[in-house]
């Protein structure tokens, strides 16, 4: 440090202030523009180790060699006079002999509640304040980095070679889109290299990069002062498929213009623009390109401005204003490279990742670091995670362990501090063995028993019920392998320990030693008697403070590591062991199951309820099978097996299933009049719908509509026959749609295109491109689902240009396609398609005379009110007549015998999205149980059109599922609600995966259960967001990223109803630093304006900062 001490200035005092500390107390003055300690001060007497990293290393022992701090005869210092410094953070730092923020620290003599910096702000105007001062910084690879950027710029027009130059230097490279990488700008190429975040890795593939291109600078030594890019984010553009065609040559030219240290502003706006670059990022590639005149505004140098005075560096929208954050950063260091230095160093300790002391584990520093963060449990897990895991990570997988997963875990254990790190599982799992590996500072931590302070790695089953491993322990074999795994002996001052659950009595520690076998083996045999009770079984072997600290503690590591893989492997095939189930659950008979008797206990009417996204109609696969096949189930099958009984008995006949939609009506569901060509010309015949083809399936006495006319149903059809003949593509029921096709733009190519194929087209609604047939209805956009489920064939559709203009009219002729054509017009975005027939186009037909009323703008809306007969008439389109049946002509009767009973399940997914009350009809009354056919109080009723009897058997099971988002419960029809029974279907967030990204956790159990938990307070428990959105994603940032941009994200949007305030409530981004909100809020003329942070979506840290507020103890799972 540079002058930190000089004489004592003249000008007057300003108020006293008091450092108080368990080392005893200090006073000082501000004098002028400094800070002054005054003579007998009392400092610690011993500094932290982590301050020989820190800027002000060198500050105390320069005053003690100088004699201003002296130890007294109890062993304490004490400023011997009055010492001066240019900042009150030296003069902290001084007394307690580690890292701290002086204006925090220092306060008040007169009143300690305000702290210096309070009572600066407060007094702006008075004494210039003091500074800190920075030193200058030599690096290495300045010259180096200067001569790469001029180099890179000779290949803009030979790109692949310089993604070559990487791949050859040993870079990974993601694909583009299932390509290989082919374009590339030189903020992208410095990124990739420093996305190896370790001077260990990135200087090698620097020296060969440079070498690739033929540099003769040598490489460089060391990246003093460098930022590390984000591995998950590394790329400055999207993937080809959003990217602009603008975007990389736009990189390029702000690059030049870096190189040169002259920016322009359109240039620097439009960079910003760039999809999958923000601010944080673009600065810091200018750094990397130029530091001599750029400095990067991240997340650890906008702090440190901001703490220097600097208040706009995190507020920085345009080149003007970071040039004027460029200009106050200036007077702060002598340099930018300096100033970053100085920020990673000045920045809280655990940002610095913990390594080895001379091959011991740094515990005294992780006692103190613990002892600096007991005000701030929560934020001081985190930063502890921070520093600790990454090297206990490396530690175990150093060990090169065969079972065990070794991955960072966020530790959020109430009131204690600790690190933890996932060994594999979690302790609340279902199946399986758990592992995982905590570190307390002294002998307080508590989870379930008292942990002993240092490092202990845990092995076990996870709570909750299932006797499968007691029932494999029951095997004198199994049970003696166990011990053998169990009851070693070990280079550690303890021997491992087992713990029951307190169903089997008082928590103890049993210690596991080669005595103590037969004890052991009595705890199992009593572990394996206990039926019914909880199946925790757990095994700990702790490392105390002195094993960390010695010279040996590699190799004691290595010994508890083999240990615990060995006792994971012996575990594994206990714990998932499956329960053997019991006589009377099997059943007497495979065959009995399909017989037609009723099982009182599963109920013949049941509706599966809840959010969307939990997993309803996954369920109804399992409802199925109960029903139709106990026996299959009473062998736990796992669900391939499952789905493929299932499918079986589809085939068989056994399983009907429908969805419901707005469009869908009793014509479809009981019996209703259909068209069919004959000839060319449209006739009309009665049809059953799914429920009387279920009927049938399920053994109940009903005439089949077949091709003989009965004369009274005959008469009863043509009788049901519309007079009004319309035109012959046209449903005699049929809807009336209004479409856009890209926009109201009166003229468009697209359109245009979409019109002469024959069809209508419509574009994603912000979902991922994917067949919507392959998209349950909770999934997609509601006017994604109008135009797949909604619009019917023979519904009219009218094409608009405008809110008040129709260009064309058409009758839809087909079900929903998905076509991505080889068209480039419509290949990106227009995918989903309907043929159409198309009666006139090049209308300019006026919205309200032809429907009375003008349009809205939503893409596709039913045009209610008006038929369809009206608007053809009204644009003077004839209708041509029906051809009237003949007896050669399919008849809507026939008889047939009936099918011998047997049990048939029908699916009715999304019930609510219908009319219940109008599909039904007078089924409602035939549902109950006590009304069924060969009941007591068995009801038949005679069907209005076929005039045919209907009963309903009681092997007939009706499985529905319910989205409580879209409808209440309570909007469902009373006398419907009275004859089912419901069952809700929450989201169940244990059973998504831990993610371990770049060695550090993303726990999306968390993730969801903290964004469901505010949903929960801020709307309701119907309409939290269910485990499936992030069920079946890719394993990374970028898959989780598109399920909460693409899926979680709208969902909240129709929930919230555009308020987003609550959604950033949801996300917790106002407990965010800025750049890591997924939506940013800024006032802007007094008025809050919002916008996705696209940036976020690459950040790791966003992620976790979802949950990292929360204790481990508000999760309903282990954490």
């Amino acid at each position: 440090m540079t002058d930190s001490l000089s004489p004592a200035p003249s000008q007057g005092a300003g108020p006293t202030f008091e450092l108080r500390s368990e080392h005893g107390q200090a006073r000082g003055q501000l004098r002028g523009n400094q800070f002054v300690v005054l003579a007998g001060s009392h400092a610690r007497a011993a500094e932290v180790p982590s301050l020989a990293n820190h800027a002000y290393n060198s500050l105390r022992p320069a005053l003690i060699a100088q004699g201003k701090l002296q130890a007294n005869a109890a062993g304490q210092l004490i400023f011997t006079e009055d010492v001066p410094f240019n900042s009150v953070s030296a003069a902290a730092v001084a007394v307690l002999g580690r890292s701290a923020n002086g204006k925090l620290e220092w306060r008040l003599e007169a009143r300690p509640e305000i702290s210096f910096g309070d009572w600066a702000a407060q007094t702006q105007g008075g004494p210039e304040q003091p500074t800190d001062e920075i030193e200058s910084v030599q690096s290495s690879w300045q010259p180096f980095f200067h001569a790469l950027a001029v180099k890179v710029l000779d290949y803009q027009q030979r790109q692949p070679e310089l993604v070559q130059v990487l791949k050859d230097a040993g870079v990974a490279i993601n694909h583009d889109e299932g390509q290989p990488l082919a374009e590339i700008d030189p903020f992208t190429f410095f990124s990739l290299i420093l996305k190896h975040t370790s001077d260990a890795t990135a200087l090698p593939l620097l020296a060969r990069v440079g070498a690739g291109l033929g540099l003769s600078l040598p490489a460089p030594t060391d990246l003093k002062g460098v930022p590390w890019s984000n591995p998950m984010n590394a790329w400055f553009f999207a993937y080809r498929s959003q990217r602009k065609d603008s975007d990389i040559p736009t990189l390029w030219a702000l690059a030049r213009q870096a190189v040169a240290g002259q920016l322009d502003a359109q240039t620097f706006r439009e960079a910003l623009e760039i999809r999958k670059v923000a601010l944080p990022k673009l600065t810091q590639g200018l750094f990397w390109l130029n530091p001599g005149a750029f400095l990067a505004l991240n997340s650890v140098n906008v702090p440190f401005l901001q703490w220097h005075g600097v208040k706009t560096a995190g507020k920085v929208q345009t080149l003007a204003e970071y040039q004027e954050v460029l200009r106050a950063a200036q007077a702060l260091a002598p340099d930018f490279l300096s100033l970053s230095h100085a920020a990673w160093l000045r920045g809280p300790t655990s940002n610095k990742v913990a390594t080895l002391r001379d091959g011991r584990f740094p515990f005294t520093e992780y006692r103190q670091d613990v002892q600096g963060l007991v005000g701030d449990k929560v934020k001081g897990n985190m930063l502890l995670e921070q520093r600790y895991s990454p090297l206990l990570v490396e530690l175990f997988r150093e060990a090169e362990p065969e079972h065990l997963t070794p991955s960072q875990s966020a530790y959020g254990g109430g009131q204690q501090l600790a690190v933890k790190v996932s060994l594999g599982g979690g302790v609340k799992m279902s199946s399986g063995v758990f592992g995982r590996a905590l570190l307390f500072a002294d002998d307080s931590g508590f989870e379930y028993v008292r942990f002993p302070a240092g490092l202990t790695l845990e092995i076990g089953i996870p709570d909750g019920k299932g006797d499968g491993p007691r029932q494999a322990l029951e095997r004198e074999s199994v049970r003696q392998d166990l011990l053998d795994a169990m009851v070693k002996s070990l280079p550690l001052s303890t021997p491992p320990t087992l713990t029951l659950n307190t169903d089997f009595g008082p928590l103890q520690l049993l210690p596991l030693t080669p005595e103590g076998r037969q004890v052991a083996s009595d705890a199992l045999s009593t572990y394996a008697a206990g039926t019914g009770k909880s199946r925790r079984l757990r095994v700990g072997i702790s490392l105390l403070p002195a094993e960390l600290e010695s010279q040996q503690f590699t190799q004691l590591l290595e010994a508890a590591v083999n240990y615990a893989d060995e006792l994971k492997a012996a575990l594994e095939p206990i714990a998932q062991t499956p329960e053997r189930p019991s006589l009377d659950d099997l059943g007497k008979d495979d065959e009995e199951e399909l017989a037609p008797s009723v099982d009182a206990r599963i109920p013949l009417n049941q509706i599966l309820y809840g959010p969307p996204g939990t997993g309803k109609t996954y369920n109804v696969v399992t409802k199925a099978l109960v029903i139709l096949d106990a026996g299959f189930m009473a062998g736990q099958p796992d669900r391939p097996a499952m789905k493929a009984r299932y499918d079986e008995l589809v085939a068989q006949g056994a399983i009907s299933f429908v969805t419901f939609h707005q469009s869908f009506g009793y014509e479809d569901f009981v019996e209703g009049i259909k068209p069919v060509m004959q000839g060319g010309q449209l006739s009309y015949v009665l049809e059953d719908g799914i429920f009387l083809e279920a009927v049938r399936a399920a053994g109940g006495a009903l005439h089949r509509m077949g091709e003989q006319t009965a004369p009274a149903a005959r008469e009863s059809a043509l009788a049901q026959t519309p007079q009004p003949e319309p035109s012959p593509l046209l449903s005699p029921n049929a809807q009336v749609w209004r479409i856009y096709i890209d926009g109201g733009a009166p003229i468009s190519q697209l359109r245009d295109k979409v019109l002469a194929r024959g069809e209508m087209r419509v574009g994603h609604f912000g979902m991922s491109p994917r067949d919507w047939n392959t998209v349950s209805a909770d999934e997609l956009h509601s006017t994604a689902a109008l135009f797949r489920d909604g619009v019917r064939v023979g519904d009219l559709v009218l094409l608009a240009s405008g809110v008040d203009t129709v260009s064309a009219v058409g009758v839809v002729t087909d079900e929903y396609a998905y076509d991505p054509t080889t068209d480039p017009t419509l290949n990106l975005e227009y995918v989903h398609s309907r043929t159409v027939n198309w009666l006139q186009t090049g209308l300019k037909a006026n919205a309200e005379e032809l429907t009375g009323k003008r349009f809205s703008p939503v893409t596709l809306q039913r045009v209610k009110d008006v038929s369809a007969e009206t608007v053809l008439q009204r644009l003077g389109i004839a209708p041509l007549p029906f051809k009237s049946p003949t007896a050669s002509e399919p008849d809507p009767v026939q008889t047939e015998e009936a099918a011998p009973p047997r049990r048939h399940v029908l699916i009715i997914d999304e019930i609510n999205r219908g009319n219940v009350a109008k599909i039904f009809g007078e089924l409602i009354t035939l549902l109950e149980t006590g009304k069924r056919a060969g009941r007591a109080e068995a009801l038949t009723v005679k069907l209005p059109l076929s005039r045919r009897a209907l009963s309903v058997p009681d092997t007939l099971y009706v499985v529905g599922t319910m989205n409580t988002a879209d409808r209440s419960l309570t909007q469902l029809d009373t006398a419907l609600r009275r004859r089912f029974t419901f069952q809700p279907v929450w989201p169940e967030p244990e059973v998504l995966r831990e993610l371990t990204i770049d060695g550090i956790t993303l726990d999306l159990r968390k993730f969801l259960y903290a964004i469901n938990e505010r949903i929960e307070r801020l709307l309701s428990r119907e309409q939290m967001i269910g485990h499936a959105y992030l069920l079946d994603i890719p394993g990374d940032l970028p898959g989780v990223a598109g399920a909460l941009r693409e899926r979680i994200l709208p969902q909240l949007e129709e929930y919230f109803f555009d308020d987003w305030g609550k959604i950033r409530e949801v996300l917790d981004d106002p407990h965010k630093e800025e750049h890591l909100q997924f939506v940013q809020e800024r006032k802007i003329g007094g008025e809050k304006r919002h916008r996705i942070n696209e940036a976020a979506f690459g950040e790791l840290e966003a992620f976790r900062l979802v949950y990292s507020r929360l204790s481990d103890d508000t999760f309903p799972f282990e954490a």
